[in-house]
């Protein structure tokens, strides 16, 4: 008798559970329904507009004269050898000494303050 009654409560659940999937389907139909009613051209074309398919197709580089200028820029660049830098510069490895410093010239105009 156990086994009917647990048996009879798996249907019922079972029973609701389908129900409750019967009222959400009903529900997503529903609100579909009123989507497209608000929005008729919605699912029709995925790819957009003849317009925007046109300009795809074109195969336009440049989005603006931004992205025109910086292409533009950039083969510039590619035409002109770079110069690589002296071997001979230090660049901060070397703390500088009083005898590696160049002489100070001395001004030829002499101050009116000096004595």
């Amino acid at each position: 008798m156990s086994s009917e009654n647990l048996s009879d409560t798996q249907m019922e659940y079972e029973d609701e559970k389908q129900d409750s999937q019967e009222k959400n389907a009903n529900l997503v139909k529903g609100e579909e329904v009123k989507l497209k009613a608000k929005y008729p051209g919605l699912g029709q074309k995925p790819g957009g507009s003849d317009f925007l398919m046109k300009r795809l197709q074109k195969g336009q580089k440049y989005f603006d004269s931004g992205d025109y200028n910086m292409a533009k820029a950039k083969m510039k660049n590619k035409q002109l050898p770079v110069a690589g830098p002296d071997k001979n510069l230090v660049t901060g490895d070397h703390i500088p000494t009083p005898q590696d410093l160049p002489q100070r010239r001395s001004s030829l105009v002499t101050s009116k303050l000096a004595g």
